[in-house]
């Protein structure tokens, strides 16, 4: 009954399809309430010992999904609500993290802007070197990806991210900051990661909850979870913002690819 996923059993290992290739897999709400559903499902199966997360089509996921009529993401009204709201769209986000079993990332083609933060939430991801890696081109708040790069790649490559619009890197690039955990040639991505997760799943149920929880743990000391949830507020406030406005009415008003062309051409500019 999954309008936007795909669920395929390999023996213990789940493989969890993005489907919407039509828009490049854009994270809608209805995507988002699938991936926690599955996710929770997942956690009381004892036949499922490890979750792949790979997209259908020619990329892995575009980010979420902000163009008119695409079942996706509006502006809130007010920066109070948008907070609230950008927080619970967090805390489903941060179920790939608190999944009792592994989840492995398969990134190929576009990996943009909030579909990072289901990779840099997975356990592991595998990258193909030619996959492209970044924020989106049109900077439409900040606060919700960036301040989860940081645990991956140190501050000096997440500004280098978050102050180019529109900057990516090469899966290859991803693997060498330590974004991902290595990348394969583009026709090697799937095996490996079920190959991977295939021996991920020798691991008992309960060693392999554990020891996940207890590395977290350490990272959560380092801040990962508060900073994501900081990152709601500051991202509701620049919603709010008239440069953010002004572009968020040129996607309604043009469309993305024409708001996007209008913005690389400077005349979209606060």
């Amino acid at each position: 009954m999954l309008e936007t996923l795909q669920v395929e059993r390999r023996d213990r290992v789940a493989l969890v399809w993005l489907n919407r290739p039509d828009r490049r897999n854009a994270i809608s709400r209805v995507m988002l309430e699938e991936i926690s559903l599955v996710l929770r499902g997942f956690a009381d199966d004892d036949a499922t010992r490890v979750v792949v997360l790979a997209g259908r089509g020619a990329a892995f996921c575009a980010g979420f999904d902000v163009e008119r009529g695409g079942g996706g993401f509006g502006m809130a009204p007010d920066a109070a609500s948008d907070a609230i709201g950008l927080e619970a769209r967090l805390l489903r986000f941060l179920e790939v993290w608190d999944c009792p079993k592994p989840v492995v990332a398969a990134v190929h083609g576009h990996c943009m802007a909030a579909a990072t933060v289901l990779c840099t939430l997975a356990d592991l991801t595998i990258v193909a070197s030619d996959a492209r890696i970044g924020y989106s081109t049109m900077p439409l708040g900040g606060g919700f990806v960036e301040p989860l790069w940081v645990h991956l790649v140190g501050p000096k490559r997440a500004k280098q991210m978050a102050l180019i619009p529109g900057h990516t890197i090469s899966g290859q690039t991803a693997a060498d900051w330590g974004w991902a955990n290595y990348a394969v040639e583009p026709g090697r991505l799937m095996d490996e990661a079920l190959d991977v997760a295939a021996r991920m799943a020798r691991m008992p149920v309960d060693v392999a909850r554990l020891r996940k929880q207890a590395i977290n743990r350490m990272v959560e000391l380092a801040g990962l979870r508060a900073g994501a949830l900081m990152g709601a507020q500051t991202d509701a406030v620049l919603h709010q913002s008239p440069a953010v406005q002004k572009l968020r009415a040129a996607i309604g008003a043009h469309g993305l690819k024409d708001a996007i062309r209008r913005f690389e051409a400077g005349d979209l500019e606060a």
